[in-house]
């Protein structure tokens, strides 16, 4: 489970606003003063984002919490959006030169490809599914330097895996 902090913004039926701050992993690295992204990390700055959760924990507004998302879920993504397009594109360039086509045809069949493997992932993914899939959720109460998590809760509302 890949976790971090936020604070409860807002709480209506339900559900609950949290907002947290996007951080690049830089932060933790002994090599951050020479590396390209801790230097865009810097120029850009930390940017807050707000999402909005299923609260079965019942928190309040301004309540520190943990919020996480399955790593399995996350390579999983990460997976089909990379892989199923590059897959896609070395196929329609194999098939395109099985059939013995010139080398502007293989060009275009492996852009053809590429477009089909992208439209594939935006429909595999289904905009409300991907959301309600991807969603992180609230894991516990962040109270005074420790972490309350509540385990019933958990099991009892979200599938991680």
């Amino acid at each position: 489970m890949i976790e971090t902090q936020a604070r409860v913004v807002a709480v209506e039926s339900g559900y609950a606003w949290v907002e947290s701050e996007r951080r690049s992993g830089c932060s933790q690295c002994t090599s951050s003063g020479s590396c390209g992204v801790s230097s865009l990390d810097k120029l850009f700055g930390a940017r807050s984002q707000r999402m909005r959760l299923a609260n079965p924990l019942g928190v309040r507004s301004g309540e520190d919490v943990v919020i996480g998302l399955s790593e399995k879920r996350l390579v999983a993504a990460a997976a089909a959006a990379y892989l199923l397009p590059l897959f896609a594109m070395i196929g329609a360039a194999l098939l395109s030169d099985y059939y013995g086509q010139g080398q502007g045809v293989l060009a275009l069949s492996s852009l053809v490809g590429l477009m089909a493997g992208l439209w594939l992932v935006k429909r595999r993914s289904g905009y409300r599914t991907a959301l309600a899939r991807f969603q992180p959720v609230i894991l516990g109460r962040r109270d005074a330097g420790e972490c309350t998590i509540d385990v019933k809760s958990i099991k009892a509302g979200v599938n991680h895996e």
